[in-house]
């Protein structure tokens, strides 16, 4: 399906501050609606009849539940996404970032790819992620971070960020 995903646009603003917190079992019910939410518009594009039960899609987000491997994004003292980040010796490699759509556009998803270039720069450990093809706003946010498309797999593209100090040896 190569259908983009149509983002309702949010004024932009720069982000001075966000911070991050590792979920707890409490947060259940806010990182499922992160996740529903966010992902909406793709689940949409790739499942355009599926019927979304939310009582059964919680039980099951609820099943797969880990918070320790989940950071909670606050942006002005508000609880407003997640993300999970696996660090190794190979790779950062970024499992899952989603925003909450009315906070999205205010810069928050760039201050935090910011600080995670910086820690590829000084680690000089590539950063890796995947992206659904139909989010095409997100692709298009990666490329311009300097991510490079590396392969495709299913409805996914795989995307690498090499710091300047691997590129240049």
């Amino acid at each position: 399906m190569n259908e983009n995903i149509e983002y309702k646009k949010h004024e932009s603003i720069e982000c001075h501050s966000y911070s991050l917190r590792v979920a707890s079992a409490s947060d259940v019910e806010f990182l499922f609606k992160v996740s529903t939410e966010a992902m909406r518009p793709v689940d949409i594009a790739l499942n355009p009849d599926k019927v979304f039960d939310s009582e059964v899609e919680f039980e099951t987000y609820q099943q797969k539940f880990i918070p320790e491997e989940i950071q909670i994004i606050s942006y002005l003292n508000e609880d407003v996404g997640r993300l999970r980040v696996v660090r190794s010796l190979e790779s950062i490699y970024i499992g899952g970032i989603q925003i909450l759509p009315e906070f999205q556009g205010k810069g928050i998803g760039s201050a935090l790819f910011r600080d995670l270039i910086m820690e590829s720069t000084k680690t000089g450990i590539p950063i890796t992620l995947e992206v659904h093809d139909v989010n095409q706003n997100a692709l298009e946010f990666y490329m311009s971070l300097g991510f490079e498309n590396i392969g495709h797999e299913g409805h996914k593209t795989h995307m690498k960020y090499v710091p300047a100090s691997l590129n240049d040896t």
